[in-house]
């Protein structure tokens, strides 16, 4: 960001927004210190914005303690978010089917910036329960999902995304640098699915296809998961592959894409 641009930030909505982020599903409830804790600031400032997100219903105490969560508000924010996607309505027949036809849970994902985020998920009717939820962000650099998604940008812009961004590694299969990045996106541009065995989460497995758009812009991406064994890695690079492939493809022509 320039000063240019700086200038026109507002620094109370940044950290008011800040405040909110800190909750996820490991971190449901929060008391006042934590958050001041999470976010870098002292607990006076933490109080006002604290108290001002909870009497406008973005946050709410629970009762009788000193401990918070995210209020009902935050959950009408979503819910307007993901009734914006066009997607999602003819994405419904087709991930059921996916769901059905691989026994595994199927997901939509989306890039949001240098994140993913999971926007809708059909659970398939196995012991099996994906902790993976409506709204899960992961980075997108590290996971499958995400990488498949960021083969649709050049180099140029691959490398300001990310540029001061550190690249965590979550496995031995993680970028942890923009040119390894560079790298793996090259090897799974060509692909039309991409199988990953480990390669985000070591317990799971999973393969992964582009939406297309107009264009040939990819718009996000569909995905498939399950415990690494409980469905053999021939499998899934045949015919759940093949599934999964048939799915993007079907979604992708909703989204005004059409084969050359």
């Amino acid at each position: 960001m320039n000063k240019k641009t700086e200038q026109y930030i507002v620094p109370g909505l940044v950290r008011g927004l800040a405040v909110l982020q800190v909750f996820d599903n490991r971190h449901k409830e929060l008391s006042m210190a934590e958050i001041a804790e999470r976010i870098g600031l002292n607990r006076s400032s933490v109080f006002r914005l604290v108290y001002t997100l909870e009497n406008d219903g973005f946050l709410q105490r629970i009762a009788g303690g000193n401990r918070y969560r995210l209020g009902a508000r935050v959950l009408d924010l979503g819910f307007r978010f993901l009734t914006g996607l066009d997607m999602l309505e003819p994405a419904r027949p087709i991930l059921t089917r996916l769901c059905d036809d691989t026994r595994m849970t199927a997901h939509l994902v989306i890039r949001d910036g240098t994140d993913i985020v999971y926007v809708d998920r059909y659970q398939a009717n196995t012991p099996f329960t994906s902790t993976v939820s409506v709204g899960t962000r992961f980075p997108a650099y590290a996971t499958t999902p995400g990488q498949i998604q960021l083969t649709g940008l050049g180099e140029s812009q691959i490398r300001r995304l990310f540029q001061g961004i550190e690249m965590q590694p979550f496995t031995s299969r993680t970028p942890t640098s923009i040119e390894a990045l560079l790298e793996r996106l090259e090897h799974i541009r060509p692909q039309p699915a991409v199988v990953s065995w480990g390669h985000f989460d070591t317990r799971i497995s999973a393969c992964t296809a582009p939406v297309l758009g107009r264009g040939q812009k990819i718009v996000a991406a569909v995905s498939v998961s399950c415990p690494i064994g409980s469905v053999a890695r021939e499998e899934l690079e045949g015919g759940v592959r093949d599934s999964v492939i048939r799915a993007s493809r079907a979604l992708s022509k909703t989204q005004g894409w059409f084969a050359g």
